[in-house]
């Protein structure tokens, strides 16, 4: 690859990555057959029962599941019907509901369901599971010369993307068990926003292995990946106006008041746009999460912002604020109230 894009790709801020896959250096750079250390569906599960287990919540009271992702290990059944297959703890006849292809924005809509759910059912509780594997899905490059953007003409663009997917995502599972009492964390209400311009659905898709083009296109080896340069631009956008919109609705005078700042791992300079709009110190304690993910976990679309919930650190008590965005596009923003003496997962 050239220079400038080896200098790209080396300051995304992703130190390690994990993946699903025990070969995957050798399915990217040598194509080789990908070998699947662990099912999609198995992964889901073992976070599902570590974080029923951390609750110490019985199955039995689990109303709702949800199962999150945007790279299910297979198009049907859904995810959580999967999940719930290799669950017999789980009620039979709880609840259950499929939200997949949403990307990074994710977390912003299991909140607000479980929200709509607990407010029905009181007393119940909800199973969230996020789960993606992309990782599988990543173009193999083949070892001739990968520019970068600003280097390549638009037809040649997409090679430019497909090195970047290779090394800026990564596979990871989280899950959430969420109730309408107890000790922990209070989320607000979600302020969503979901392609303000319609061409903004546009900014970055899959567009092949879908009822309009039913087969992946039979040149490029794998799924078909799209970005569009506007997604960094848009992408900034639709994080500060939903940040506003949950702002306005809570005790928090603008972002920088948060007791911390939870925004989805798209990459270093993202991140360090929104904490500029924010102001808010990169370097700081606010926004340590962020980068922190992105660095141990890389760009994790649904599973980003459920990761910062789940890293074993202190949050100082008070209110914050997370932010999820992503292709389709859609962005969700909500508060998050952390008890008296603070909280630690």
């Amino acid at each position: 690859m050239s220079d400038r894009l080896a200098a790209m790709l080396t300051t995304l801020g992703i130190d390690k990555r994990h993946s699903v896959l025990v070969n995957y250096p050798d399915v990217v750079f040598k194509g080789a057959e990908p070998e699947t250390g662990v099912l999609t569906a198995d992964l889901a599960v073992a976070s599902a029962r570590a974080a029923l287990g951390k609750a110490g919540t019985d199955p039995a009271g689990i109303g709702l599941v949800l199962g999150v992702t945007s790279s299910p290990g297979r198009l049907l059944p859904s995810l959580v019907c999967d999940v719930i297959a290799k669950m017999p703890e789980l009620p039979r006849d709880c609840a259950n509901l499929a939200i997949e292809y949403m990307g990074c924005s994710a977390m912003a809509k299991v909140v607000d369901t479980a929200r709509w759910y607990l407010t029905a059912n009181p007393g119940r509780r909800v199973l969230a599971v996020f789960t993606e594997a992309i990782t599988p899905l990543s173009p193999p490059l083949d070892g001739t010369l990968y520019r970068h953007f600003s280097e390549t003409a638009p037809a040649e663009r997409q090679r430019t993307v497909d090195a970047l997917h290779s090394f800026l995502f990564a596979d990871a599972s989280v899950a959430m068990v969420l109730g309408d009492e107890g000790e922990g964390p209070v989320f607000g209400p979600v302020a969503n926003l979901t392609n303000d311009l319609p061409e903004d659905t546009e900014l970055g898709t899959v567009p092949d292995g879908g009822s309009d083009i039913p087969v992946v296109i039979a040149d490029h080896g794998r799924r078909l990946y799209t970005l569009s340069p506007d997604v960094t631009p848009r992408g900034g956008h639709y994080a500060t106006t939903t940040a506003a919109a949950a702002l306005a609705g809570s005790s928090l005078a603008s972002a920088a008041d948060a007791s911390v700042l939870l925004m989805h791992t798209g990459s270093t300079r993202i991140l360090d746009s929104l904490c500029a709009g924010f102001g808010v110190d990169p370097h700081g304690a606010k926004a340590a999460s962020s980068y922190r993910v992105l660095r141990d976990h890389a760009n994790t679309l649904g599973c980003s912002v459920p990761l910062m919930f789940a890293e074993d650190t202190p949050r100082p008590a008070g209110e914050g604020l997370a932010i999820a965005f992503g292709l389709s596009f859609s962005a969700g923003a909500f508060t998050v109230r952390f008890p008296d003496g603070g909280w630690r997962p």
